[in-house]
């Protein structure tokens, strides 16, 4: 029998596509079911009659057919051109959702000093002097020979329009992987309609119903999907879904969000790991990476967000999201897309640099792009005036690195050095006020809000910890001020506070503290006031640390970096403990009367810093750190003051934490 209907639906007017293919203007394959119905698991149909009941129709000759589908095609691609020019689609609050990006890339964007500037240059020139020459009556050698550097000049171009385009790419690796079910992607859209999930809200992003352009796009194809497109819906799915999976949500409790969730992480992470991503840059590529660069700080995975980092900074450069110029001609909403991830990426990279102590990607000297307009909407202004003065807070952790850390810097004279510490701090203190004083009481998700204006002060006096440190350089005589001791107590304490507003809370709320406030400094204040309780035999400094210790206790299940601090202060604080009560001081640094802590000089140099030989308990180390470990560790920190994040990425930190 199903030979029989295979066989029918063959030779009848199943010439023709089914009615899905006919609705979304793509070409069918006219198989029974066709590729196209079953690959988005929806009934296949001709003209009522359902893929699995086909009916006896009249033959028309494979000529009819043929013209039919031209007909068909012509009119499909006659449709997109004039949906693109005349009809933009709109979106919540009178926003416009618009393409972000096509299966081509962008003109890559070079600067004046660049050659291929120079020939766009000399191009004119050919063309000024050909028209000279036929106006002067030159020689016609002459004449051909302008003619001929004019061509060639117009030929070159970086990228060539031979190469095979993303789209084709992207077909052939992606074209049998499964798609969400329609009827979970359709309740998907009908939630972030009615209330944007909390992902996109707290990180600003622009087109809040960006997820429904895509999934008209790619389950409604007219073209090729673009591994941009598809990379970063699995990644917008991946949060919204997890988002609504840890609210409740109603309207989704019949599907299995949990199910849904990881089959985006994987598809997320396949076409971000992809070599199509590498190529041929996208706004929509760019934003894929920045969700992934989002994701990687929440596993703790520094290095890979270093790398995708690197590779969204080149794709910045190549499209020329770092120069306003380059928005010039796109429409405003298209331009707050654009500016939107350049300053994301931009406030990430600053934050990672400073703790890596790397150099930054985004130079400020090379950027003039506008900041992004904060919304009209009472619920969404709140989010980006926080967003825009992380984005300050951001840039001051540059300066930090720039003015304080780099090797520039150590060529500063110590009065400049001490102008730029002064002046660090004070931009510092200044920013945190000014986000303290943002109402955040009409936003939507008000209590994160609260949250984050309640943490304000541990991220500043983490950071203001950092620019304290530098006030002394590498083997100087005072390794740690009493300004910096000061501020790494006052961050603890902070610390703690935060603590106590989060702890009561659900998980994925403690979550969204590790990730956001106590992973994003360098966590700099902790080794600090443990050196210094171990330097003065300080029991308040001991219990400040023990305290932390307890805190971090409670959470270092809830990820990979809140279990990798726990371990390293934990460590810590069992040495402190053993050196304070039995009064036995850190070797190498003195107290001074100001609270300095002085690392006195001898005659072969600045002493080694070691800790006490004294009688260790069994259980002062265990497998993860030894004594020898802690003593390295203190020299890396305080005597060749390195980062503390740098160090606990070395491999001797790493070796020791397995």
């Amino acid at each position: 029998m199903a030979d029989r209907t295979h066989s029918l639906a063959k030779n009848s007017f199943r010439a023709r596509a089914c009615d899905n293919c006919r609705v979304r203007k793509i070409k069918c394959d006219k198989a029974v079911p066709c590729s196209s119905c079953g690959a988005l698991g929806i009934p296949c149909r001709l003209a009522g009659v359902s893929a699995n009941v086909s009916e006896p129709r009249r033959n028309v000759s494979g000529q009819y057919e043929q013209k039919f589908d031209a007909i068909q095609e012509q009119l499909a691609v006659i449709n997109q051109v004039l949906t693109q020019i005349t009809q933009p689609s709109t979106t919540a609050a009178g926003s416009v959702s618009v393409p972000v990006s096509s299966t081509h890339a962008a003109l890559p964007f070079e600067g004046q000093s660049s050659f291929h500037h120079e020939t766009l240059l000399a191009k004119d020139a050919a063309l000024s002097a050909i028209s000279t020459a036929h106006n002067t009556g030159l020689n016609d050698h002459v004449s051909a020979a302008l003619s001929s550097l004019k061509n060639s000049l117009a030929n070159e171009h970086p990228f060539s329009n031979d190469r095979p385009t993303e789209a084709g790419l992207v077909s052939s690796s992606h074209a049998t992987e499964p798609f969400l079910p329609v009827d979970l992607v359709v309740a998907v859209v009908r939630a972030v309609k009615a209330k944007p999930p909390f992902f996109l809200v707290s990180h600003s992003w622009r087109d809040l119903l960006q997820v429904e352009s895509l999934c008209q796009s790619i389950y409604f194809p007219l073209n090729p999907v673009p591994i941009g497109s598809l990379t970063l819906l699995y990644g917008l799915l991946y949060y919204i879904i997890r988002d609504y999976l840890h609210e409740g949500h109603s309207d989704l409790s019949q599907f299995d969000l949990s199910s849904s969730a990881n089959l985006c992480e994987r598809r997320f992470y396949s076409g971000l790991n992809s070599y199509e991503m590498m190529a041929d840059p996208t706004i929509e590529k760019i934003q894929a990476l920045l969700i992934g660069i989002i994701k990687a700080q929440e596993e703790f995975d520094i290095q890979r967000c270093w790398t995708y980092l690197s590779l969204a900074f080149n794709m910045c450069q190549t499209i020329g999201l770092h120069r306003d110029s380059t928005t010039k001609g796109d429409s405003s909403a298209l331009a707050e897309t654009k500016r939107h991830v350049f300053w994301s990426l931009y406030t990430i990279d600053k934050n990672i640099s400073l703790n890596l102590g790397f150099t930054s990607h985004f130079q400020d000297h090379d950027i003039d792009t506008a900041l992004f307009a904060p919304s009209d909407h009472e619920q969404y202004r709140p989010w980006d005036l926080m967003t825009l003065v992380t984005l300050e807070f951001a840039t001051i952790q540059g300066r930090v690195y720039d003015e304080l850390y780099s090797v520039s810097a150590s060529r500063a004279s110590d009065q400049e050095r001490l102008n730029a510490i002064e002046k660090l701090a004070l931009d510092l203190i200044a920013v945190r006020d000014k986000l303290l004083a943002i109402d955040v009481s009409p936003g939507l998700y008000a209590d994160s809000l609260h949250g984050m204006a309640a943490c304000a002060d541990f991220i500043t006096y983490s950071v203001l910890t950092v620019i304290y440190r530098a006030e002394t350089r590498p083997r100087n005589a005072m390794a740690i001020s009493s300004r910096c001791y000061e501020a790494s107590t006052l961050a603890l304490h902070s610390h703690l506070k935060c603590f106590n507003y989060f702890r009561g809370r659900q998980t994925h709320k403690q979550i969204e503290y590790v990730h956001w406030i106590l992973l994003y400094p360098s966590f700099a204040p902790f080794v600090i006031v443990f050196t210094h309780a171990i330097t003065t035999a300080n029991n308040a400094d001991l219990s400040l640390l023990q305290e932390t210790v307890k805190s971090l206790d409670l959470i270092k299940g809830l990820s990979r970096g809140s279990r990798h601090l726990y371990t390293i202060c934990e460590a810590f604080a069992r040495a402190a403990q053993v050196l304070v009560e039995s009064q036995q001081t850190l070797m190498g640094l003195e107290q001074h009367q100001d609270g300095s802590l002085v690392i006195p000089a001898t005659i072969n140099g600045p002493a080694n810093i070691s800790l006490p030989d004294v009688s260790w308990p069994e259980d002062t180390f265990d497998s993860t750190m030894s004594q020898a470990d802690i003593s390295m560790f203190l020299n890396d920190f305080i005597g060749a003051n390195r980062s503390v994040m740098d160090i606990l990425n070395s491999n001797y930190m790493n070796d020791t934490l397995g």
